[in-house]
């Protein structure tokens, strides 16, 4: 691979990493949003080598010397096979070639499934406590993520279920299925990147599965473990409603 051909992966690097930054939001689908000014920074700067490496090639006749010398080099083959190098080395442009073509998308209900056996722990609850929740007067549910819901659980198993019992929530996420019969409403947190995302899980009774993977937004209240008071690592919802929605934004949760 000549120099020339090396600044203009940089370029196409760069524009791949502007192009799900700027122009879409697929970065969101292998960071989280805090990682874009980063990102945006990054490609600026390959795009910025690129072009003053292709700028400096033209300038000075280096990127036609070194195709030049390519050449004399091809012609003096001894029988071994030397121009596999270079050609191979035009596969690192696959990478930046699938991020325009074919991205691939968020993790989603295969990750989660195989992921049975690891689930995120609950988050602590502000210093203040999450406080009790109130239906309001308009009878609205309370919308919050699925994280949040699992913390005010694991708060009202150890310690006062009225502070969440009978006040309704709505919460995103999509179905996967359960092993124990039934289905869980899960949604993916991250702490950095895509891989390491934990599955966060909340048991929905009362309401008929949807379609694996499919994302819906139910709204019920908060069932405590039918095993007792003891604090049990499940947290429960009665659906009172399920209703089939578009993917977010952003598929991640924290």
């Amino acid at each position: 691979m000549t120099k020339a051909a090396q600044n203009l992966l940089l370029i196409l690097v760069g524009a791949a990493a502007l192009w799900i930054t700027v122009a879409t939001d697929e970065y969101l689908n292998y960071v989280k949003p805090g990682f874009r000014p980063l990102l945006v920074a990054a490609a600026v700067a390959l795009i910025a080598l690129g072009a003053a490496g292709v700028r400096r090639d033209w300038t000075d006749g280096t990127g036609h010397d070194a195709a030049r010398t390519d050449a004399d080099h091809a012609g003096t083959d001894d029988g071994h096979d030397h121009g596999h190098g270079p050609r191979v080395a035009w596969l690192l442009c696959l990478p930046a070639l699938a991020i325009f073509l074919i991205a691939p998308p968020a993790l989603g209900s295969f990750t989660a499934s195989r992921d049975g056996a690891r689930s995120a722990a609950p988050p602590p609850p502000p210093a203040e406590g999450f406080g009790a929740l109130k239906q309001a007067p308009s009878g609205a549910p309370t919308e919050m993520t699925l994280g949040e819901y699992i913390g005010r659980s694991f708060e009202a198993q150890i310690g006062d279920p009225a502070r969440l019992r009978g006040a309704p929530v709505k919460l995103t996420g999509f179905a996967t299925p359960r092993a124990k019969g039934g289905w869980h409403l899960t949604r993916l947190r991250m702490s950095c990147c895509a891989g390491d995302a934990i599955p966060l899980r909340v048991v929905v009774h009362g309401a008929k599965s949807p379609p694996t993977g499919s994302w819906v937004q139910v709204v019920g209240t908060w069932r405590p473990p039918s095993s007792g008071a003891v604090a049990t690592g499940v947290h429960e919802l009665s659906a009172m409603s399920v209703h089939p929605i578009k993917k977010p934004r952003n598929a991640y949760e924290g």
